[in-house]
């Protein structure tokens, strides 16, 4: 070898050590990087070192502690302020209760589309939460300033109610928090489970626990509300108490902003709303066409991503009757496809024709509504319980020892605490013992988690209706029948077993719930997932406004008392309670026969072979180039 051959080969050498450097970097950096295909705030593609997980689930579940914080903080001690402040009997006050948690669980829906179809969800959060801030602030003038509440009535009997212009100022704000709520409510915990790849077996176990300690960060604001601003609202002032909910809720925008270096972001592929439409206006617009015997002509696209197809709802299957150029009228025989579709350009609009997967998409909903039906009921149960249950509360005796009295609102520490000290057991101790016995992950299937909530439910109101008659006789023993301002001489804490069966009862149902519309929706439409069982959660509220309005007139009608009247010491919630449990049972039954039918969506880390060469094999070669 010559000297300048010798000279070139060493200069050679760096060049090819700095090249294989290369190469190994970058399988490095691909091996890191996530593959369900997120992104960072910048469009790049996610690390599995440096994001996600849960050093950014901590972010968001803070975000979700304060936001909690900041609804309940509201919500617990509405009825007081509206009986109290604003002068509104029994009736009136539950219903306006129910009408705005209802507004409130059902505005998900709508944050869901906004964000999937034009904000996406981290902008969607951002967004809410200034709008959130801004009804605070309007809010606590509204219960700080003199002239926008009505006089004080330390008798609560013939009060001066309050004007048009401080209760729609008040309810105004109150509905500008639903919005805050609606775009918040269904993107944070979406986000969350975003953080985990299901694809990797590590993160996917951690996604299983997600949803537990994701109730956890809710118990544990309702907790904070309960205990501390609960009580300022009550013995400090109400301003006081507004206030800190502002400042909370901004700290919660605070919190989250903090954390996006490490968050993960889906690609936004719009609102799964859209789909859903194109596919029920391509299936109604060939509602004349028949169903096809055989599913191999449907339209498929070839995408790393497929949903084989089912046999039910088979008349969702129109909207996938593909267009195709026929050239031998006896294979259309053959095919069993009786109109035949012109296509000539490449171009297939959405609204005459969908793919497989996006019909299947709309499938796997459809099978979910009658679960989501089902549930409105342990819903009903559950709300209608607190809100009863705060009323009775505040007619009993608040002692705690001698120096200090229980805010009303603050029983529901009894289902907070029950929750936030069952959740870790079932996730550490009765989880593993259940899958014992099971074999099934999660220790029991969701719909069996969701139906123990749902007994647990029913027992509560047992329970609640046998205090209830405990409180009556007492009521009639010290003859306060006529004095409903008066205190009786029965403490609060009579209440506390319903509370708890009710905490029992919202990790098992509740949480169940959520976990259920959002692992068994289509991948690309868990946020509608999410959405759908917020919004259980509000028409659950509004069936109850319209529950007790009936309950009103039926119990009225023929000049008798009535089982809920503005005197809370001669309402029947004892019976109204015993009908409650009724409901739920015939209720229950209900759910046990949809889940007895219903079919678990199919689920694996690799995908499903595509639908299109599926078909191709079994068709025969004439057949075949049918096929599109």
């Amino acid at each position: 070898m010559s000297k300048q051959d010798h000279h070139q080969q060493q200069q050679q050498q760096p060049l090819l050590s700095e090249r294989l450097n290369s190469i190994v970097e970058q399988s490095l950096e691909e091996d890191d990087v996530v593959g369900d295909g997120s992104v960072d705030i910048r469009g790049r593609p996610s690390k599995t070192s440096t994001s996600g997980r849960w050093k950014a689930v901590y972010f968001i579940m803070a975000t979700e502690f304060l936001e909690r914080l900041v609804y309940y903080g509201i919500c617990f001690n509405l009825l007081t302020y509206l009986v109290d402040v604003l002068h509104e009997d029994t009736a009136q006050s539950v219903s306006n209760l129910n009408n705005w948690q209802g507004m409130s669980w059902i505005l998900p829906l709508f944050g869901a589309f906004v964000a999937d179809e034009f904000l996406g969800r981290y902008t969607t959060i951002v967004v809410s939460g200034f709008i959130y801030i801004l009804a605070l602030v309007g809010l606590t003038l509204s219960v700080t300033l003199p002239s926008m509440r009505p006089s004080p009535c330390l008798a609560q009997m013939n009060c001066e109610p309050a004007s048009r212009l401080q209760a729609g100022f008040f309810f105004g704000c109150l509905y500008l928090v639903s919005i805050g709520v609606g775009g918040m409510k269904p993107c944070l915990s979406t986000c969350g489970a975003d953080q985990f790849n299901e694809e990797n077996v590590e993160e996917n176990a951690m996604k299983h626990s997600f949803f537990n300690y994701w109730w956890l960060s809710i118990c544990g604001g309702s907790t904070i509300a309960l205990t501390g601003l609960v009580y300022v609202e009550d013995r400090v002032s109400w301003g006081w108490g507004y206030g800190l909910l502002a400042l909370s809720l901004l700290l919660a925008l605070g919190v989250f902003l903090a954390g996006t270096p490490w968050y993960r972001h889906k690609h936004q592929v719009g609102s799964p709303l859209i789909e859903v439409t194109q596919v029920l206006v391509a299936a109604i617009r060939k509602w004349q066409v028949p169903i096809p015997s055989n599913p191999c002509i449907l339209h498929e696209v070839d995408c790393d991503k497929t949903i084989p197809h089912t046999n039910t709802c088979r008349f969702l299957d129109k909207a996938a009757m593909p267009t195709m150029r026929i050239k031998d009228h006896s294979m259309v025989s053959q095919a069993n496809v009786i109109e035949v579709f012109e296509h000539e350009s490449s171009f297939i609009n959405p609204w005459h024709l969908c793919n497989v997967t996006q019909v299947e998409e709309v499938k796997l909903l459809v099978r979910l509504m009658p679960i989501w039906l089902s549930s409105l009921v342990y819903i009903m149960l559950f709300t209608l319980l607190s809100t009863i249950s705060l009323r009775q509360g505040m007619s009993m005796d608040l002692s705690t020892g001698p120096y200090f009295k229980i805010p009303p609102a603050s029983l529901e520490l009894f289902t907070t605490i029950t929750a936030m000290v069952f959740i870790p057991l079932y996730d550490i101790y009765l989880v593993p013992l259940m899958r014992r016995f099971t074999g099934d992950q999660r220790g029991c299937t969701l719909l069996q988690r969701i139906g123990i909530g749902f007994i647990i439910a029913i027992l509560a109101m047992i329970v609640a209706a046998l205090v209830e008659v405990k409180r009556l006789k007492v009521v009639q023993d010290y003859e306060m029948e006529n004095n409903p301002s008066a205190t009786i001489p029965m403490s609060v804490y009579w209440l506390a077993p319903q509370y708890i069966l009710s905490g029992i009862s919202q990790v098992f149902g509740f949480m169940g719930q959520l976990e259920f519309f959002y692992d068994q929706a289509p991948d690309n439409m868990q946020t509608l997932g999410t959405a759908l069982f917020t919004t259980s959660a509000g028409i659950a509220h509004f069936l109850n406004t319209v529950l007790l309005n009936l309950i009103v007139v039926a119990t009225t009608r023929g000049g008798h008392q009535g089982w809920i009247v503005a005197n809370i010491n001669k309402c029947r919630l004892d019976l109204f309670y015993g009908f409650l449990a009724s409901l739920g049972y015939v209720g229950f039954l209900v759910y046990l026969l949809v889940a007895h039918w219903y079919t678990y969506k199919k689920t694996s880390n690799s995908s499903p072979p595509n639908f299109t060469s599926q078909c191709k094999k079994l068709l025969t070669p004439e057949l075949a180039p049918l096929v599109v």
